[in-house]
């Protein structure tokens, strides 16, 4: 009525404050909702109200006593279904409460538990007991939050709190969560780590709200919580109401780095300082740094074995992050692997320069003309495990396509985004696709319709990029469905474990039906978190640990069902791939844990180009490439 009283866009502005008082007439309306229980008559009544809404409160209360003083007129008796709480207790009669008062003197003479709460009236215990009713009650609200916090970050807490706040309690993520291992560690699967959340989040708004300030072992408990996961997203998958907690750790990871309270970790910050710098030259130093720390590594191991054999036959369960002496045992618990290459992919064939955008390809069989596909290596397959990307390339080379790489050494911005580090992602994102667009300008000639990926966090992370916008009409696609696209095959006379990642790169149909279409039948899945998880093995070990202990478990199992079917010999050394540098290291501290033989852990695509190009594939691709295989176009 009023729109039509006041038509016209003169009046718009007035029609505007029309519906905003209208909306906060609607907001504060006061509704009694009853449900009862069949099965015990149990009438529930509630009343949900706004907590920043001071009026809207008092209604609600003068609505509960008219709600009880109706209950009392119908003879009715006041309980609850999991006992009678602060909200009733003021209206039961002293002769109701007398039996309860009674009891808590014999228990709790000291008067210590629900201090204030529970009693109606000052007492001999504590003349500080106040009366048990609402006037002293604390109701957490977003909307204050909002009026009064100066150094929260209310947004980012606030989408912490939305993004959990429809959990059902049911349990189901708790089965497929890398950190829930009841054996070693009971306390932190998905549901859990969202009760936990939640309780914080209501104590952050609880010390904001009465100006006390957020206690560092809020902060530090904060933390804890987000450590304890390994960003697989898997428990998104079986959730009702699709709270995916990894995304949830990410978004605490970050407002801990923003609010300056993200424990300093030198290895993870190396690590990160690692996949963030361009610079060839502090590239090789770092990637020479990580050989030795490897080396280092497994000598402690070496020295602190029988320590570290107890500690990884039955991981002590944690609650917060242990002591430093504890951690370093955890750290070099399992041994990291030897053999690191000696330089990155990039320094072999002498494409480090930024400059230049590489094109790779046999001047002997492959044509201008033919096919061309852009591959991104990622961190891990170019700094750290060079054979990774190495073999993409020559298997890519064996199969005659041209392969443009990107100028210069780049990260996806998964790891930054990962670790908490949101606002440097994104500055990576988006240099990255700015610098693709003009490779695509540069290269438009090339036709390019395919993006190959090695790893799947790179995958992940370059889905977001809008590729079919840089590429018209491309696809990504991982090596190893991109070689069995083109017909390349083992002949399937070895058997093997399979470990695939948490972050999957096949994408296309169900993993295991790739790599046995690739490598034979003889391949049994390994399933479980290997707990590298990208920086996880190196900010939390302790927490690596107890992932490592159910990985055990699955690796003694899939041993155990190659020897019983007769795949491999009573002694010999056994076999797993993966398709995920992290994983590479992950899967290698499982050397020496098998009942019989060695454990060797190695990538489909360089076992592929070990079997198919032959022993000396490596240095055989890199001489052929440096000897007229790769041009190099400005851009």
């Amino acid at each position: 009525e009023l729109h039509l009283l006041f038509s016209g866009a003169a009046f718009a502005p007035l029609r505007r404050e029309f519906d905003k008082v209208h909306q906060q007439v609607l907001k504060g309306r006061v509704w009694a909702a009853l449900h009862m229980h069949a099965g015990d008559g149990n009438v529930h009544t509630n009343l949900p109200v706004n907590s920043d809404d001071y009026d809207m409160l008092q209604t609600a209360h003068e609505a509960v006593d008219r709600i009880m003083a109706l209950a009392r007129s119908l003879d009715g008796v006041i309980s609850g279904e999991h006992g009678i709480g602060i909200t009733k207790m003021e209206y039961l009669s002293d002769s109701e409460l007398q039996p309860f008062a009674d009891y808590k003197a014999r228990v709790d003479p000291h008067g210590h538990f629900n201090k204030g709460k529970l009693l109606r009236r000052p007492t001999q215990v504590d003349p500080q007991v106040r009366h048990a009713d609402l006037s002293h009650a604390y109701t957490p609200s977003f909307g204050l939050m909002g009026h009064e916090s100066l150094i929260m970050q209310q947004s980012d807490i606030g989408a912490i709190s939305d993004a959990i706040k429809d959990c059902l309690r049911c349990g189901k993520c708790k089965p497929v969560c890398a950190t829930h291992v009841p054996r070693a560690n009971l306390l932190y699967s998905p549901r859990d780590k969202i009760l936990a959340t939640s309780l914080l989040i209501e104590a952050f708004l609880y010390e904001e709200q009465t100006r006390r300030g957020v206690s560092i072992k809020h902060w530090e408990a904060f933390e804890d919580v987000a450590d304890h996961c390994t960003l697989c997203h898997k428990c998104a998958t079986p959730c009702p109401v699709n709270i995916d907690f990894g995304d949830v750790s990410m978004n605490m990871r970050n407002l801990l780095r923003k609010m300056g309270r993200q424990s300093f970790r030198p290895a993870q910050a190396f690590q990160s300082w690692l996949v963030s710098t361009m610079h060839p030259s502090a590239i090789q130093f770092g990637h020479q740094l990580t050989r030795w720390g490897m080396q280092a590594q497994r000598m402690a191991n070496g020295v602190m074995g029988t320590i570290a054999r107890r500690q990884t036959r039955q991981p002590p369960a944690s609650v917060g992050q242990p002591a430093l002496k504890s951690q370093v045992i955890h750290f070099v618990n399992k041994k990291m692997p030897a053999g690191l290459p000696n330089k990155t992919a990039r320094a072999l064939l002498d494409i480090e320069d930024r400059d230049y955008v590489p094109i790779i390809r046999n001047p002997s069989t492959t044509h201008a003309d033919a096919e061309a596909v852009f591959y991104f290596p990622g961190c891990g397959s170019e700094r750290l495990f060079s054979q990774v990307g190495l073999a993409t390339q020559a298997m890519l080379w064996h199969v005659g396509v041209q392969t443009v790489l990107p100028p210069g050494y780049l990260c996806c911005g998964y790891p930054q985004r990962g670790s908490g580090q949101q606002d440097k992602a994104d500055k990576i994102i988006t240099d990255n696709r700015v610098l693709f667009h003009r490779v695509a300008n540069t290269l438009n000639y090339l036709d390019i319709k395919t993006v190959v990926v090695s790893c799947g966090t790179c995958f992940d992370q370059l889905q977001g990029y809008e590729f079919e916008k840089i590429f018209p009409g491309c696809r990504i696609v991982d090596i190893h469905e991109y070689l069995l696209e083109k017909g390349v095959t083992l002949p399937g006379q070895q058997a093997y474990l399979y470990h695939d990642p948490c972050h999957s790169p096949m994408k296309q149909q169900a993993p295991m039906k790739t790599v046995k279409a690739l490598l034979g039948d003889q391949v049994l899945e390994s399933k479980r978190c290997c707990g590298e998880s990208g920086g996880l093995a190196y900010a939390r070990p302790d927490i690596s640990t107890q992932i490592r202990f159910r990985k055990e478990e699955e690796i003694l199992a899939g041993e155990a069902s190659l020897r019983d079917k007769g795949w491999v010999s009573d002694k010999a050394n056994i076999k797993v791939l993966t398709s995920c540098p992290s994983c590479l290291i992950g899967l290698n501290r499982f050397q020496d844990d098998l009942q019989n033989g060695l454990l060797e852990a190695d990538y489909i695509v360089v076992e592929m180009a070990r079997q198919i190009l032959g022993e000396q594939w490596m240095p055989t691709y890199v001489q052929l490439a440096n000897a007229g295989g790769i041009e190099r176009v400005l851009v």
